[in-house]
């Protein structure tokens, strides 16, 4: 291979892309993002799994647990960081709440001498699973849910015992769901076209059309 050609292919490999999440179920499936192909274009992405947030913390608290794993992530080299934190419960919005945390955690990395300009947060709303159910009727069409829903759109919902999507996906299933195992699978089969459109009258997330814009895709 000559030197001009290498030089080439090194400048077509898409930078790393650094996430922060907050559950093992996002941290195994992001990544198949690029690693299958599921959405054309998507960058390497190198998650850091926070291991929960806690719906009680406020911006200034999730801002100081963010912080370090950001600076950890710019330490290897990966200048984009991108988070994606649930609502869960909280009154505010997903944007708003997203605004809150983004200004808490500029803030934080400016008091710690580091670099913010390309950080960036994403709340998933309500949390993960509803973007799971924002294709429930074509992953019932695909046979991956044994039944079919009778929501539209799951958008920012609380669902059935306000948990979120776990009764909902559990009886689409037709056995308990699974939030570490079927999560990641479950993801790697929506169609994402479906499920980040949400135009009037569409049943799609928001806030999954929003993780993926951030992601350049």
């Amino acid at each position: 291979m000559s030197r001009e050609h290498s030089r080439k292919r090194r400048s077509e490999i898409q930078p790393t892309i650094g996430l922060i999440v907050e559950g093992d179920a996002e941290f195994e499936a992001f990544p198949q993002l690029h690693k299958k192909k599921l959405v054309a274009g998507c960058p390497p992405l190198k998650p850091i799994n926070l291991g929960g947030v806690g719906a009680e913390r406020k911006p200034e608290g999730v801002a100081k647990l963010l912080a370090p794993k950001v600076i950890q992530h710019q330490a290897a080299g990966r200048t984009k960081v991108v988070v994606c934190i649930d609502r869960e419960h909280r009154a505010l919005c997903a944007p708003e709440f997203a605004s809150a945390v983004t200004a808490a955690l500029r803030a934080e990395l400016q008091q710690r001498g580091k670099p913010s300009t390309d950080v960036h947060v994403v709340i998933a709303d309500r949390a993960f699973e509803a973007w799971l159910l924002a294709d429930a009727k074509g992953l019932y069409k695909r046979k991956v849910f044994k039944r079919a829903p009778h929501f539209h759109s799951f958008e920012g919902q609380l669902g059935e015992r306000q948990l979120k999507g776990v009764v909902e996906l559990t009886a689409l299933l037709g056995r308990p769901y699974s939030k570490t195992k079927d999560g990641p699978d479950i993801f790697t089969k929506l169609d994402f076209a479906t499920a980040r459109t949400h135009t009037k009258g569409a049943s799609g997330s928001k806030s999954l059309d929003k993780f993926l814009r951030t992601l350049g895709v």
